[in-house]
């Protein structure tokens, strides 16, 4: 499974504040290395289709929820999540306004009652093999 690192989602993140004429910039560095090894963590999954769509999940939360960069956080997620999926020859199928949708209930839906379970799930349902 092909991963991004912190290199590749700060060149996202810097794409998107310079085409908004915004001044790039990190935030939390300590969070960007969660945002970095959560996903990397070995949970086990059963085949390369779950592992993408749980790792893609876990990706998106954690850049909408920890908000590593000064600016552009839902956007970024958003970018990321498609390029993990794609990297490991899957797309996502989310329209864009279902993936601002997802990405507001995730950060404003308090930690202890995020499901992710049923973010993976939905993941999932997203998925497409290329």
């Amino acid at each position: 499974m092909r991963y991004l690192t912190s290199y590749e989602l700060i060149a996202i993140n810097a794409r998107i504040d310079i085409h908004q004429k915004q001044q790039p910039g990190l935030a939390k560095a300590e969070q960007l290395n969660r945002v970095i090894a959560i996903p990397q963590a070995d949970f086990y999954e059963n085949s390369l289709r779950e592992a993408v769509s749980n790792k893609t999940g876990y990706l998106f939360a954690s850049i909408v929820r920890g908000k590593p960069f000064v600016d552009n956080n839902y956007q970024t997620a958003i970018i990321a999540v498609a390029e993990l999926a794609n990297l490991n020859d899957y797309e996502l199928t989310f329209t864009s306004q279902e993936m601002v949708d997802l990405a507001k209930q995730v950060d404003h839906t308090k930690n202890e009652a995020l499901d992710y379970g049923q973010l993976f799930k939905l993941f999932d349902e997203h998925l497409k093999s290329h």
